[in-house]
Formats: structure tokens, C-alpha cells, sequence
């Protein structure tokens, strides 16, 4: 879903925009720019090399992960931001966006044309008649038609991005429910052209919240669409169609994938760059690819990363406020999957408001930021939401915690948490033993078990016991499952999205979001989430005032505790001419335009 996205692509679907990605965190010393938060290391966003250009250049670009690459090229069935990162620069680019990263109306330049029309409640999307598939085959309406059916279709169970948000096109919802054979709202208009029909129009629309911004080869969806539980999805998942600049051509062992110049993309004049490799970087090999020059690019760097090469010769760091925060969530429910929506229980262990915010306040988070991330991240304002990147969302009143221990001690006596035998933990309400169970992940980073520690500590430190979930850090696949299955044994969890350009908090925070993973919705937040998408917050005003309520009214109920927010960073090989990542973020630059200077990486 900058970022066609920033981080994944730029609009991609609503649920499409974001990527669960969890995290250790810490930065180094924090900034105050007003009663906003900044890191206090600071990057160019723009690098330029000189020399000549080769020709038939080959760029290579390093996806940091500790894991193998999942492989699993699908823009509706991907949950990996790895694999969005190769989508993005491959495949992932429909549509034109406007600076606040919205969706830009009648765009003649872009693969795909998008209109609104509000009072008809109608979206129009007008293909270029250029575009092909790269096996030379026209994408077609019925190309996007049935992208929108497997979105929703009803045997595709465990599709965690579809949600509510596409139940604003006419009949999605009978569609969902297996109750009629076709999205009646989804209206072939003629081959190139197709028009969708809402029940209501919502400015989150223009982020692409219940509108897909990327489309998939109609004969690879229906043979995807036979069973989901077996292979037949295989060619649509790992080797699917594109009428981007490239299309994925081989994958080794979860090692690396390459992409081949797309013979028929309708820009074929512009592209520079014939192939690109994608390397699984271990962050534990990171700093010596970068040095060998073995990668020309490679983002989301950590900050010990980021001390080893930071003054190597043979690049470039760049960067940027991130997207992105990390928090320690509370589980206060569960996700009722037969009514499709979140069940808030407040009578439960973490319940009490004056409770989770008491582990707020017992935490040194500038500290924490300040030591173990380098200065690279700092303390979220608010709700953690709205990281400044998004100027039209920013709330500059958000408050943040600080560390005051005797005023988290205040809160627990209020709430009736006592220690009541004199070992120093506090006992329930009742006088009853009081442990919680936290679940950190094991992200092969040297700082999560630190991290861990660190809260431990500071929660001990008021008087609440808590414990590591099986006595140790979880695998991101135990993780994963176990958090979102809502596993009883699970009371706090440590988590992080990437929001990937779109501000709006429903795809995470909504009541009928399976990726609502604290499982918390109130009347106030879910009048909240309605106002943000209100008619009336088409005008920018007052969507800034909606987001500015949500911010501060999430913060007051404190399903999380933000930890922070975070800055991209990227290194880039000194034989990469020039690139502005300000441009790439909104697809005004893409990867198939760079120009190189010589055949292989510049070694330090």
C-alpha cells in the first residue's frame, strides 16, 4: 500500500499499506522542535555521484533480513515487508499521487488514470491502452475486476487485509459472504476502463483505503482462485505477471530473486537499468556487503549497522523520518472471526486504564531511544500514529511519556494494585498474585534482548511482575501466530507498523481490523475513525482536526505505549549517479531510471 509508498509501494491497497514488522528499538538523543520530537542524527535526502554511464547496468539492492525471503509476490497475499520491498521496485506502480501521498486525479502519465466523482459516488479507472502484461498481453478491465474478486472472495478465509474498508463498493459485502456470485458495484465500463460503484464516498479513499491500487493477471487470479489451501496459486504468488518495469524471473533459495526488464512496460524507452538483483542481507553481514560493494542499495538499517559503515568511503548514507512505530501493546480482547469484528473485554487483567498507563510512566523511553538506537529513533508523540513525515496529519499538541516513577505508583495505588505480602510486587485487585506474560520477538537484532530486559526492569521496578513468554524472546513466526491468534498466555507484546504513507489509523486501530491487534475499540475512537472519514474531511482542515482527536483521544485509552519513531536509513554505492529519496518516496524517481558508473560495486 511512496510509497507508491515509502516503504512498501506507494498506495497499494488500504490493508496493502502496511506490513507487520516488529522491533527492539532505541535512538540516541532526542530534539524538540516545538512539542514535536526529532532525531537528534539528521541525513541528506539526496546523493550525486559523477562519471559516465554504463550500459546494460545490473543494480544490486540488499533486503535486510535475518530470515530467508519469503518469496511470496502477491500484493494481496504477502505478509512480509521484505517481499513488499521487491514488489514495490518491480511490479507495484498504477497510480500518481499528490504530495500528502493521496491519490492524484486524471493523471495521463500514470499506468492507470483515476477520477472521482463525489456526488455520483463513483471512482473511474482508465488504463493506459499501452499497458502489457510482460508476456505481451493488454491488462484489461477484467484484469482489475478480478483483482477485486479474489480480494474478496469468500473461500480466501484468511485474507487478513480485506476488511470493512471494501465494503463501501456496492455488493462487496454480499459478495464477501458468499451471498452473490459478483461485486455488483464493479462495473466493466469497456476494455480499458472500469467503474466503481460506492455505497459512500470517504476521503480515505484517496489513500487507497477500500480501493486497490494494484492489479494482478486476470487467468493467474481464477487459477489461484481454485483452491487456496494448495498450490494452485503458485505462478500468482511467486512468479506473477507484470506491467511494471520488471518482472520477477528467478528466485534462489530464499537467497535472492532477480527481475528482468519488462520487454513491453510503456516506458520501455526511460528504463536504465536491464536487471535487478535482490540479496538477502543478514544484519549480521550487513556492513561487510556494504564495504565489499557486493549491494549498490539497502534501506532500514539499524543503528549498529549504521556506526560500522557510516564513514565508509565507497557510498553514500541517506535519510529520513521513517513511517513507522514501534509500542508494546496490551491484549484487552479478541478478534471474533464469525461476526468479523473486535471484541473488547475490559474486565481482563490489563483492563484498568490507570494500569497500562502506570507502565508508561515507568519507563525511561527517551532513555531507552536515547542509548540502545543511537540517536536514529525518538520518543511518538500522541498515539504514535502520526510521525511527522505526513505534515497533514501531525498533531503538534501530542504529549508523551515520560519516565516519573512515583506517579506510576500513584496510578497503581489508585487502581487497587498493592503489594500486600511486602515482596515488593504488587497482587491484584483482589490480593491475588499478579504476573504478565510479555511477548518480545527475537528480530536478530543485538538489542532485543536488552530491550526486554530494560522494561523488565523498569515495570519491577513499580511493582509489576512480568515475564517473558516461555522464558525467552519468540521466533517471528511463534510471535506472529501466537499474537495475532490471540493466545491466552499472551498479556503484552511488542510491535511495530510501517504505515506506509496513509495516515489513516482504521486499517490498524478499526473494530472490524484483524491487525487491531491490542483487540481494543471504544465509542469514542470508533466516532473518531467515522469523522476521519466523514464527507466533511474531504477538506483538509477538518481532517487534520480528526486526526488531531483520534491522536489525542488513543493516547488517553492507551491500547499501547508507543515507543518510537524511527529514521530509514539507506546507504547507497558511490556508482549510483544520483538519487533523491524524497522523489522515490512518491515514485517521481524509480530504481529502472537510475544511471551506474562502472560494471560492479566501488569497494571502501
Amino acid at each position: 500500500m511512496k510509497k507508491n509508498n515509502k516503504k512498501i509501494t506507494k498506495v497499494v491497497s488500504s490493508s496493502l499499506a502496511l506490513t507487520l514488522l516488529l522491533a527492539g528499538c532505541a535512538t540516541n538523543q532526542s530534539k524538540k522542535t516545538g512539542d514535536i520530537t526529532k532525531p537528534s542524527v539528521e541525513f541528506k535526502t539526496l546523493v550525486q555521484n559523477d562519471g559516465n554511464s554504463v550500459s546494460d547496468s545490473h543494480l544490486k539492492v540488499g533486503i535486510l533480513s535475518a530470515d530467508p525471503l519469503t518469496g511470496m509476490f502477491n500484493p494481496i497475499f504477502f505478509l512480509q515487508a521484505t517481499d513488499y520491498y521487491i514488489m514495490r521496485d518491480t511490479m507495484l506502480y498504477t497510480f500518481a499521487l499528490d504530495k500528502d501521498y493521496r491519490l492524484k486525479q486524471d493523471d495521463d502519465n500514470a499506468p492507470a488514470k483515476f477520477h472521482l466523482d463525489k456526488e455520483k459516488k463513483e471512482a473511474t479507472i482508465t488504463l493506459r491502452k499501452d499497458l502489457k502484461w510482460n508476456n505481451g498481453e493488454d491488462v484489461t478491465a477484467d484484469d482489475i475486476i478480478a483483482t477485486y474478486n479474489l480480494m474478496g472472495n469468500p473461500k480466501y478465509v484468511e485474507n487478513i487485509r480485506y476488511s470493512s474498508d471494501y465494503e463501501v463498493i456496492e455488493g462487496m459485502k454480499e459478495y464477501h459472504e458468499g451471498k452473490a456470485s459478483s461485486i455488483k458495484g464493479i462495473v466493466k465500463k469497456d476494455d480499458k476502463t472500469v467503474v466503481i460503484k460506492y455505497t459512500d464516498v470517504r476521503p480515505s479513499l484517496l489513500w487507497g483505503n477500500g480501493f486497490l491500487t494494484v492489479f494482478l493477471n486476470k487467468g493467474q487470479v481464477e487459477e489461484a482462485s481454485k483452491d487456496f489451501t494448495k498450490s494452485s496459486g503458485a505462478n500468482l504468488n511467486t512468479k506473477p505477471l507484470s506491467y511494471g518495469p520488471y518482472y520477477l524471473d528467478k528466485q534462489i533459495n530464499g537467497e535472492s530473486v532477480l527481475a528482468k526488464q519488462n520487454p513491453h512496460f510503456f516506458n520501455k524507452d526511460k528504463v536504465k537499468v536491464k536487471e535487478i538483483e535482490f540479496k538477502a542481507v543478514s544484519p549480521s553481514q550487513a556492513a561487510s556487503v556494504i564495504k565489499n560493494g557486493d549491494v549498490d542499495y539497502i534501506r532500514s538499517l539499524s543503528p549498529n549497522i549504521w556506526e560500522g559503515i557510516k564513514d565508509s568511503k565507497n557510498g553514500d548514507v541517506l535519510g529520513q523520518t521513517d513511517l513507522y512505530v514501534s509500542y508494546v501493546g496490551f491484549k484487552l480482547g479478541k478478534f471474533d472471526k464469525k461476526e468479523g469484528k473486535v471484541v473488547t473485554d475490559t474486565s481482563g487483567k490489563l483492563g484498568d486504564v490507570k494500569l497500562r498507563q502506570a507502565f508508561g510512566y515507568a519507563v525511561d523511553w527517551d532513555q531507552i531511544n536515547d542509548k540502545l538506537f543511537k540517536g536514529l529513533r525518538y520518543t511518538p508523540t500522541g498515539s504514535g500514529f502520526f510521525p511527522p513525515r505526513i505534515e497533514l496529519a501531525v498533531n503538534p499538541n501530542g504529549k508523551k511519556f515520560k519516565k516519573d516513577v512515583e506517579k506510576a505508583k500513584k496510578l497503581l495505588d489508585e487502581a487497587g494494585y498493592k503489594d500486600t505480602d511486602g515482596d515488593g510486587l504488587r497482587e491484584n485487585k483482589n490480593g491475588e498474585k499478579l504476573v504478565f506474560n510479555y511477548a518480545a520477538r527475537n528480530t536478530g537484532s543485538e538489542i532485543d534482548q536488552a530491550l526486554a530486559d530494560n522494561f523488565i526492569k523498569s515495570w519491577k521496578e513499580v511493582g509489576l511482575d512480568v515475564k517473558l513468554v516461555d522464558g525467552k524472546l519468540l521466533s517471528p513466526k511463534d510471535w506472529s501466530t501466537r499474537v495475532q491468534g490471540d493466545d491466552p498466555s499472551i498479556d503484552i507484546f511488542q510491535g511495530a507498523w510501517g504505515f506506509f504513507n496513509n495516515p489513516n489509523p482504521n486499517y490498524i486501530a478499526g473494530g472490524t481490523s484483524k491487525l487491531n491487534l491490542p483487540r481494543y475499540i471504544d465509542d469514542t475512537l470508533a466516532k473518531d475513525l467515522d469523522t476521519i472519514d466523514s464527507k466533511d474531511s474531504f477538506d483538509d482542515n477538518k481532517i487534520k482536526e480528526a486526526f488531531n482527536k483520534f491522536d489525542n483521544d488513543f493516547a488517553e485509552a492507551t491500547p499501547w505505549l508507543p515507543l518510537s519513531w524511527s529514521t530509514d536509513i539507506v546507504w547507497v554505492n558511490k556508482r549510483v549517479k544520483n538519487i533523491d529519496l524524497k522523489k522515490y518516496n512518491t515514485f517521481d524517481q524509480q530504481f529502472y531510471e537510475l544511471e551506474l558508473t562502472s560494471d560492479k560495486g566501488i569497494k571502501n
